[in-house]
């Protein structure tokens, strides 16, 4: 197994984790504090659509990581999957400057360190 792949499974798994946790936050089972940005006291329904909208994000973002990994589809990839990741990669990054900018300690000792991880992979896969 190469870089690029151990890279990649280690974005999805980190991912997957994001969706669950996006999930949970949707279904009022996770405390909405602990996400968008620690400023939100009530999870509204706008914030539940928001959710599932951030774990559909997300479930993307595994296709086009481990496609451009190599790790599913046709070779070669179509043109738009290399932008693509790197516009994974890119939101990756602004998202963990999100998180520890969070008001919320979950957000900023837990989130962000995973995030990093993810921008990390997906930077590697991305420039692979």
């Amino acid at each position: 197994m190469n870089v690029v792949s151990i890279a990649a499974h280690v974005a999805t798994a980190l991912f997957a984790i994001f969706i669950g946790m996006q999930i949970l936050l949707a279904a009022g089972v996770l405390p909405v504090t602990i996400a968008w940005g620690g400023r939100q006291p009530v999870l509204t329904p706008a914030l539940r659509v928001a959710s599932v909208a951030a774990a559909l994000i997300l479930t993307f973002f595994i296709y086009v990581i481990r496609y451009r990994a190599g790790l599913m589809g046709q070779t070669p990839a179509p043109p738009w999957i290399p932008i693509a990741a790197w516009g994974v990669t890119g939101f990756m990054a602004l998202n963990t400057l999100g998180n520890f900018a969070s008001v919320n300690k979950v957000e900023r000792f837990v989130s962000g360190p995973l995030t990093v991880m993810i921008a990390l992979a997906c930077l590697v896969i991305a420039a692979s």
